[in-house]
């Protein structure tokens, strides 16, 4: 098989947002990234999904002949010195396996990585031109964004829901991969992301499984204070929580999130807690019995920050400037994706 090289230029979350252009945080922030990249594709044209069982694809190609066989979706990138970047890839899963379920994820990358993101989309083919990972703090891909499939922001992290629960994927669907990269040193950062998708036979899936994406936009924190920005997202059907995690920014000391379901308060206490904005920890609920979050209830969620610099920090995709307060989730059954983004939402800042 030939190698394939493209030439890439910017990054900041496998699939987040997009990149432009890359400015210097090393003065900024002590965890931003800005990147030029170069990757190294093989076994075929980036973007598209091969036949084969070797563990690392090239950009954008999925491995794998039979049902169960891995899924890898990988690259590679220079980071300058100073720099925090975005990079983007469509990912197409193959299209000659049927419906891939996928019980379990993980992924890896070397240090440096703010977050990693996996977003589910409304294409079937990737779009004309983009066969490879691009730069995409611009937000343009966003139109075909429809929801989030899976997050991380530690080097290695895997999530694992349990037996007879999936998500599911079908034939030739899109996903689309964002990486935020940070290097706030001197010297250039050589950074590898990859995402492994291990899936089982369908027929062993009793349930589908969905991911939660709650995005809080109502934050403004102030110079030299506190602030705290809540949102309520209700629930449209009956779910089970499989695991809840946090993604906020440096000035976040808080998240925290609760239900107003009676039932599953009791069983569960809060629903999920975390002070620690760089490496969040989730949360996994039980599965035998699980406890159910009832239709018409409704999760809330928020993050409390503290600023000792003298700027100011609103809503925003950059680690160094901006701020965040997101509550990822996996559960089950799956929702529809209006209901998995709280598209319906009350939010509330003090």
């Amino acid at each position: 098989m030939n190698a394939v090289s493209v030439a890439l230029g910017c990054m900041g979350a496998l699939v987040i947002g997009g990149c432009s252009a890359s400015h210097d945080v090393r003065a900024a922030s002590s965890t931003t990234n800005d990147e030029q990249t170069e990757y190294s594709a093989r076994a075929g044209a980036p973007g598209t999904a091969v036949a084969g069982r070797s563990s690392t694809a090239p950009i954008g190609v999925a491995t794998g002949p039979v049902n169960t066989d891995d899924i890898t979706f990988a690259f590679d990138a220079t980071v300058p010195a100073g720099a925090e970047m975005f990079r983007c890839l469509y990912a197409q899963m193959p299209t000659d396996r049927g419906v891939i379920a996928v019980p379990r994820v993980e992924s890896n990358y070397t240090p440096g990585s703010h977050h990693l993101l996996a977003y589910r989309s409304n294409l079937t083919s990737v779009p004309e031109g983009r066969t490879g990972a691009f730069d995409c703090q611009d937000g343009l891909w966003q139109l075909n964004q429809r929801g989030s499939y899976y997050e991380a922001q530690q080097p290695h992290e895997s999530r694992q829901l349990p037996k007879g629960i999936a998500h599911k994927f079908q034939p030739g669907e899109v996903m689309i991969i964002e990486a935020h990269y940070i290097n706030t040193t001197d010297t250039q950062l050589d950074a590898r992301v990859e995402l492994t998708m291990h899936p089982t036979d369908p027929a062993e899936v009793e349930q589908e499984a969905g991911s939660i994406f709650f995005n809080n936009y109502d934050i403004s924190v102030p110079a030299h204070g506190t602030a705290t920005s809540m949102m309520t997202c209700e629930l449209t059907q009956d779910i089970s929580l499989a695991l809840l995690w946090s993604h906020m920014h440096k000035r976040g000391v808080r998240f925290f999130a609760t239900t107003n379901d009676e039932e599953a308060a009791e069983r569960l206490g809060m629903l999920y807690e975390e002070s620690d904005w760089a490496e969040p920890r989730p949360r996994e609920y039980p599965s035998d019995p699980p406890v159910v979050l009832h239709a018409g209830t409704s999760i809330t969620f928020g993050c409390e920050f503290k600023n000792d610099s003298d700027a100011s920090f609103r809503f925003g995709t950059s680690a160094a400037t901006n701020e965040m307060c997101i509550l990822h989730g996996m559960y089950w059954p799956r929702m529809p994706s209006n209901a998995e983004q709280c598209l319906r939402r009350t939010t509330m800042k003090q």
